[in-house]
């Protein structure tokens, strides 16, 4: 594991949230631009970090759609997130920022794709896809 520019924003943007001084989607959606900034776009991302796209597309999703009176958007102020979506962000996160480290130690190694099922089970109908 290695640290550049997208492992330290994406770190302290994590840092921020555990220290309640930002929200869990603004955190989540923040590292997720990260990762797509750095490598061109969402499905560039997913294969330069070897990260399932429904992962990262799960991601922008629950933060631009839920959060309550903590979410990013009006439409996600309307709807909560259930235990099961931020158990899920909550570990997604550190997930996400460990492997943009691996990454950054070796940019063409072997990396096991990160997939939905590296992460606690969410419900059916927690939003689509």
């Amino acid at each position: 594991i290695a640290r550049d520019a997208v492992v330290d924003l994406m770190f302290q943007r994590y840092c921020l949230y555990r220290e309640q001084r930002t929200t869990l989607p603004d955190a989540t959606y923040y590292c997720l631009t990260v990762l797509e900034g750095s490598a061109g776009n969402r499905r560039t991302a997913a294969e330069h970090f070897s990260i399932a796209f429904p992962v990262l597309d799960k991601l922008g999703e629950l933060a631009a759609k839920k959060g309550g009176k903590e979410a990013r958007k009006f439409d996600g102020s309307q709807v909560e997130f259930t235990h099961a979506e931020r158990q899920w962000l909550e570990k997604a996160l550190p997930m996400l920022i460990k492997r943009a480290g691996e990454r950054a130690f070796n940019v063409t190694a072997y990396l096991p794709q990160v997939t939905m099922a590296d992460l606690p089970p969410l419900p059916s109908s927690a939003l689509s896809g």
